[in-house]
């Protein structure tokens, strides 16, 4: 089964669009990136899993998505779909690496869970988070900033990325620190930005960006060596889909 997509790409980017869903990410996600990071006391006596709290602020960007694909369903030219050009290269893509995870078996931080099922838990839970992000910036923004040149855009998105992260960098530190890790996390950002934008435009896929982002997060958290081993893997992996992933478009 496969998705098609367009290929006719307006010439001006609707700036109303981009700035709506930006505000609306940043006024959803900001208050409990807030709460988290600004009062952590009261934020872990919450009597609610974290993997809830985690999506409280990562579907900001995914509601400002829903909302303004509706909104401006007339003037966006969305290209970028939920399984892209190709539904079983987008699931073989995110799950083979889970599977090789699972062999081996890792906790992925779930210490009391076995280590072969964690990954896959994982692999649900934190696809869910993740998507709430991806919806927004790769799934709604690349293709509202199309008409900039790619690496301008990945750029761009890259910055605003880094800036709705909000108080994960500002909360806490001396003046300088803060300048100097937020210096930091938007130069890694826009290179991140880079990766993602380069995989979903070649894939039109969500599921490639989820699955990337998913990756780098696990291994920020840091873990076993059965992690690093099978990201090293499937970098290669991915790299071979991504270079021979088989478009169709078809013309409207």
């Amino acid at each position: 089964m496969e998705e098609s997509i367009q290929t006719e790409q307006p010439k001006k980017v609707n700036w109303t669009s981009v700035i709506v869903y930006y505000v609306i990410a940043c006024a959803f996600s900001w208050p409990f990136f807030w709460w988290r990071d600004m009062h952590s006391e009261s934020w872990q006596q919450l009597g609610i899993p974290n993997f809830i709290k985690t999506w409280s602020y990562m579907w900001g960007p995914g509601v400002a998505a829903i909302i303004c694909l509706y909104v401006f369903k007339k003037s966006h030219h969305k290209t970028i779909t939920f399984f892209g050009t190709s539904v079983y290269k987008s699931l073989l893509f995110y799950f083979v690496p889970i599977l090789a995870l699972s062999i081996p078996g890792s906790s992925v931080g779930m210490d009391d869970i076995n280590p072969h099922l964690a990954p896959w838990i994982l692999g649900i839970l934190g696809f869910i988070s993740i998507l709430g992000e991806e919806l927004g910036w790769r799934g709604f923004l690349q293709d509202a900033l199309a008409p900039v040149k790619p690496v301008y855009r990945y750029m761009l998105i890259g910055a605003m990325w880094e800036l709705w992260h909000f108080t994960n960098r500002m909360g806490h530190g001396e003046l300088q620190q803060i300048v100097i890790r937020v210096a930091i996390m938007m130069a890694a950002c826009m290179v991140l930005s880079l990766i993602l934008g380069i995989a979903t435009d070649r894939s039109k896929s969500i599921m490639v960006a989820v699955t990337l982002h998913a990756w780098v997060d696990i291994l920020a958290d840091g873990g076993s060596p059965a992690i690093y081993i099978i990201f090293g893997l499937s970098v290669p992996f991915w790299f071979f889909m991504l270079r021979f992933w088989d478009k169709k478009i078809e013309v409207e």
